[in-house]
């Protein structure tokens, strides 16, 4: 049976197209998206799965989902926004996440923020995110992986929290999993498949009029992009939860 996602901050679906595509055994059943291009990108691709456009407005009930993903919004963590951290009013979202956490309680959760999660304000922001994790009842692992190491032509470097009841034997534990990721290859990526981007053959200059590419919506189109997680970098954490799964976790 396979793993049913709530996909939340959802965007153009990079966490969903990784799960279903490139690790496989995971079926996306309800998006959480604002966003209307993203929307509509999602609607296109994913023309049977709900899309609810407010978190704030989503409720769920026992069990429903299995997993719970998604990259809570990260201006006020950036080290190039305002520096508010979860007090802010878009980094605030993860508290949506954690009551949708003690509404649903899934069996696994992950979650995806910006590098500078690890070490905004002192460390006490993400030691905020760890303790109300844990409060909720679920056993915590995370690690840093740029997008480079699974072979793209940029860092990107983003910070991944796979979560887990504390009910598998595991009583009051928050296990720190500073794995060496993707550039090791551990046990749980090795099917993952690597990009091979050949990224000089792509047109960077229009080849037209200025100004003219020849796609339409380019700014949504780079916004979606550019707000989007890498799907294999996602796929490294899918990887470890459908392990941890197949573990009787």
């Amino acid at each position: 049976m396979k793993l049913r996602i709530l996909d939340l901050f959802a965007g153009i679906g990079g966490f969903s197209y990784a799960a279903e595509r490139l690790v496989g055994g995971f079926e996306t059943t309800q998006f959480v998206e604002w966003d209307k291009p993203c929307q509509r990108v999602l609607a296109k691709h994913w023309p049977n799965v709900p899309i609810h456009a407010d978190i704030k407005d989503f409720h769920g009930t026992t069990r429903q989902f299995d997993v719970i993903a998604g990259g809570f919004p990260c201006q006020d963590i950036s080290v190039a926004g305002k520096q508010l951290g979860l007090e802010g009013e878009r980094s605030s979202m993860f508290y949506e996440v954690m009551r949708l956490l003690g509404e649903i309680r899934p069996r696994f959760v992950l979650l995806e923020n910006v590098g500078n999660l690890l070490s905004h304000g002192n460390g006490k922001t993400f030691q905020e995110v760890l303790f109300q994790i844990a409060k909720a009842g679920y056993n915590v692992e995370w690690s840093a992986i740029p997008a480079s190491d699974v072979g793209a032509c940029h860092r990107r470097v983003r910070t991944w929290i796979v979560a887990y009841s504390n009910h598998s034997g595991l009583e009051g534990r928050v296990i720190e999993e500073l794995s060496e990721c993707s550039s090791q290859q551990p046990a749980w990526t090795k099917s993952t498949p690597y990009l091979q981007p050949d990224w000089r053959r792509f047109i960077s200059e229009p080849v037209l009029r200025r100004g003219d590419d020849g796609l339409r919506g380019r700014v949504d189109r780079l916004k979606q992009l550019g707000n989007a997680v890498v799907p294999h970098v996602a796929a490294v954490p899918l990887e470890r939860i459908k392990y941890l799964s197949e573990q009787g976790f």
